[in-house]
C-alpha cells in the first residue's frame, strides 16, 4: 500500500507549491481567475483525449466496456441524488448557502490523479482500463449535470440557463464525446498530434493542484475543522459512498471487474476539479478547495482499506 501514501501524499506536496506561492505573493488569488479556465478548457480535454487515444478495445470486450460506461455513469446519478437528498432535505442546506458545491463535492471523485496512478498500482493494466471510462464518465457529468448542480438554487433564467448549456457543452464534455468516437471506431491519431495532446495534459496534474494550493492560501485552517457542514459531509462521502457502491453493485450480473473499479472509485477524495468549477461559475472555490483538501486527507484511510475489501472480494 506504499503507492497510496505515496501518491496521496504528492497531492499535498503540489498543493503545497500552490499554498506558498501565494503566501509569498508570487501568485495571489486573482491568478486563479486565468489559471481555471486554462485548466478547465484546454489541459483537462487534452489529458482525456490522450488517455483515450493510448487505448485499444480489443474484440469481445465492447460489451463489457459499455456496461461499464452505463455503471460509472450511474454511480454519478445516484449520488447526485443521494446528496440531494442529504444536503437539500436532510441537513437543509439551501442553495444560497453553498449547497451546490456541496452537491459536487458529495458526488464526484478524484479518478484522475489519485484514482488512476492507485489503480495501476495496486491493480494493474486491466482495472486501469476500466478505470479510464470511469474517469471519461467523472468528465461528462461534471461539465454536464454538474454545472446544473453546482447552480443549485440560483433560479435558472434564460440567460442562466444558456449560460449552463453553453458550458455544458464545453470542451471537458466535447473531449469525452470525441474520445468514444476515436475508441469505438479505432481511430489512430497522428503521433505528432498526440504528443501535442499527450504533453499539455500533462500539466493537468500539477496544475489542479497548484490551483487548489492558491486557494487555500487564503483559507482559514480552523475553519475547515470548524466547518461542521463540511466535516459531516466529508465523513459521510469518503465512509459511506464505497458501502452504498458496493450494496448496489454486488448484486448486478456484471464482471467482477466492472464492481471492483465502481467500489473501489467511490473511496476516492472529491475531484479537484470541483475547484476551477466553483471559481469559473462564480461560486464558493474556497470551499470547494478545502473540501477537495479535507476528502483527500481521511482517503489516506479509505483507499488503503477499500482496496484491501474489493481485493478480497474480487480478484
Amino acid at each position: 500500500m506504499g503507492a497510496v501514501i505515496t501518491n496521496v501524499a504528492a497531492v499535498f506536496l503540489i498543493m503545497g507549491v500552490g499554498f506558498f506561492a501565494n503566501k509569498a505573493g508570487m501568485l495571489p488569488e486573482e491568478a486563479n481567475k486565468y489559471l481555471s479556465p486554462l485548466l478547465i478548457q484546454i489541459t483537462t480535454p487534452c489529458m482525456v483525449l490522450a488517455n483515450i487515444a493510448s487505448k485499444e478495445v480489443e474484440e469481445g470486450m465492447w460489451g463489457d466496456v459499455i456496461t461499464s460506461l452505463v455503471c460509472y455513469l450511474a454511480y454519478f446519478a445516484v449520488f447526485s441524488f443521494i446528496g440531494w437528498l442529504l444536503l437539500a432535505k436532510v441537513m437543509k442546506i439551501k442553495g444560497n448557502e453553498d449547497c451546490g458545491v456541496y452537491m459536487m463535492l458529495f458526488a464526484s471523485i478524484n479518478n484522475g490523479f489519485i484514482g488512476l496512478p492507485i489503480t495501476l498500482a495496486i491493480f494493474g493494466e486491466e482495472k486501469l482500463f476500466f478505470m479510464i471510462f470511469f474517469q471519461m464518465a467523472l468528465m461528462l457529468y461534471l461539465y454536464g449535470p454538474g454545472i446544473l448542480q453546482i447552480n443549485y438554487g440560483d433560479g435558472m433564467s434564460s440567460k442562466g440557463m444558456a449560460h449552463i448549456l453553453k458550458t455544458a457543452l464545453g470542451p471537458g464534455t466535447m473531449a469525452a464525446i470525441i474520445g468514444i468516437i476515436i475508441l469505438a471506431l479505432g481511430i489512430k491519431l497522428p503521433e505528432v498530434l498526440f504528443k501535442c495532446l499527450d504533453t499539455i495534459g500533462s500539466a493537468t496534474t500539477p496544475l489542479s493542484m497548484i490551483v487548489i494550493g492558491i486557494q487555500l492560501g487564503s483559507s482559514n485552517f480552523r475553519g475547515i475543522v470548524r466547518n461542521k457542514r463540511l466535516m459531516a459531509e466529508s465523513l459521510i462521502k469518503m465512509l459511506a459512498t464505497p458501502v452504498i457502491t458496493f450494496l448496489l453493485v454486488n448484486w448486478l450480473p456484471i464482471p467482477d471487474v466492472i464492481k471492483l473499479v465502481a467500489v473501489f472509485g467511490a473511496a476516492f477524495p472529491s475531484a479537484v476539479a470541483t475547484t476551477p468549477i466553483a471559481a469559473m461559475e462564480g461560486k464558493n472555490a474556497q470551499l470547494a478547495a478545502e473540501g477537495v483538501a479535507l476528502t483527500t486527507l481521511l482517503s489516506l484511510a479509505t483507499i488503503p482499506a477499500t482496496a484491501y475489501l474489493v481485493s478480497m472480494l474480487y480478484l
